[in-house]
């Protein structure tokens, strides 16, 4: 039965790919829309996501009510006092999402169920905290949490260790500026803050790690790592490709905890399958849902590997079985960053051995910072301390590193190609390198 289910999964993967490359007629959902593009309409709707505030903007999507599905996204005032669930009414020129030469924004947006962009349009507030229902309500009371850390940080902290910490610990980009994501590009670290499946499925494996190191039992460990994992795949607002990377790592969490990798394996596949029959257009359009898939499936096919690699560097802490865990990830995913953002970090091997054994220092102290000061503003000034001084550390190495020639190569115009004859080689050769010496 477990064979069978795992060739259908498979089965249904491959189904979907074929279909994402097959060109097709325009969706009822597009074609909806489409009626709309280049006119100056007036829609009311709910904030259906956490606005994001932005250097120059605020921006967030609401799904309008004269559609039977599809949701617009909207870029507008930056001092705009817009919450998730607010009714608002919206009046501006409603655009179709461009697909840039580069990069196709529209299939992206797509992938999301959003149809439509306005830019500064009016916006009219009709009425706070609209929600629907039971779930969207549990989730402002979330967001109304996370918004309160984010005041802790600001309060306690300055930039750039303040947009550091509030993007490890609650997924929040919009405090990083685009030099520190450059230098975190760079150097090979932005993997590490970036909300993404390869954020969540390394983090808490590392952290896994971290907690055996520190003597814990198996189930002590791993109900610990689940827990951060629910905490911050809450606190980043519930995001879609946050849950996505959440399951799939606490797959590979339960396969680790069970000593059965190739079930972990079989699982995977299984899950992916079960989101794309959900969503099909997250295959080849959602770099989240690739980043998180590859990651895991390094972990499981090449842990064993960069472990005998590693083998020389102390177990202290679990430091070896977490950038065991970090190589194998980024080593599965490293095609599909460059096929997207067009370089390779050079340095990012020893970035990484600088920074890794400082993250979950930083996690831990940071969520007692958060939690203490919330509750009491003296407890979050003394605990700012320690937290500031991992911060100020991971910036330090970002900020040095980013300033050499050699730190970047840059690939572009890469061929899809490339992916395939990329993956076949190395996981053939790790599978030899198993076999004949570990």
């Amino acid at each position: 039965m477990k064979k069978i289910l795992f060739a259908l999964s498979l089965a249904c993967i491959a189904g979907v790919f074929v279909w994402s490359i097959i060109p097709r007629a325009p969706s009822r959902v597009s074609q909806e829309f489409a009626r709309f593009y280049g006119s100056n309409v007036e829609f009311d709707g709910i904030i259906s996501q956490d606005p994001t505030p932005r250097a120059k903007n605020v921006q967030f999507v609401f799904a309008p009510s004269e559609f039977s599905a599809g949701k617009v996204f909207v870029s507008t005032n930056k001092f705009s006092p817009l919450r998730y669930g607010d009714l608002v009414r919206v009046s501006g020129k409603l655009q179709e999402p461009p697909a840039f030469e580069d990069f196709n924004y529209q299939k992206y947006l797509e992938s999301k169920g959003v149809y439509g962009t306005m830019y500064f349009p009016k916006i009219e507030l009709v009425r706070t905290e609209a929600y629907p229902g039971l779930r969207q309500t549990v989730f402002a009371r979330v967001l109304h949490v996370k918004h309160r850390f984010r005041e802790v940080i600001a309060l306690h902290m300055r930039a750039p260790e303040s947009a550091l910490l509030g993007a490890l610990l609650l997924g929040d980009q919009s405090a990083l500026s685009e030099s520190l994501k450059n230098k975190l590009n760079f150097t090979g670290l932005r993997h590490i803050v970036a909300i993404s499946g390869q954020h969540v499925v390394i983090l808490t494996n590392m952290l896994m790690a971290f907690f055996l190191g520190l003597g814990l039992w198996k189930r002590q460990a791993l109900a610990l790592s689940f827990a951060l994992m629910v905490l911050f795949i809450l606190l980043t607002g519930l995001e879609s490709s946050a849950i996505r990377a959440g399951i799939m790592g606490g797959l590979l969490l339960v396969g680790q905890y069970a000593g059965r990798m190739q079930a972990s394996f079989r699982a995977l596949v299984f899950a992916a399958a079960l989101m794309l029959l959900f969503n099909p257009l997250l295959l080849t359009r959602d770099v989240g849902f690739q980043l998180s898939f590859l990651a895991v499936l390094g972990i499981i096919f090449s842990f064993s590997f960069f472990k005998h690699l590693l083998r020389n560097v102390p177990q202290t802490l679990g430091l070896q079985d977490m950038m065991a865990m970090n190589f194998s990830a980024q080593i599965f995913t490293l095609p599909i960053l460059i096929y997207n953002f067009g370089y390779v970090s050079l340095i990012s091997p020893f970035t990484n051995i600088l920074v890794l054994p400082a993250i979950p220092f930083l996690i831990g102290v940071g969520f007692v910072f958060l939690l203490g000061g919330a509750v009491w503003g003296w407890l979050g000034t003394l605990l700012s301390f320690p937290v500031f001084l991992f911060a100020f550390y991971f910036h330090f190495i970002a900020e040095f590193f980013s300033k050499l020639s050699f730190a970047r190569l840059a690939i572009e115009n890469l061929s899809s190609l490339w992916l395939i004859l990329f993956y076949i080689p190395v996981i053939l050769f790790i599978r030899k390198f198993e076999k004949n010496v570990i």
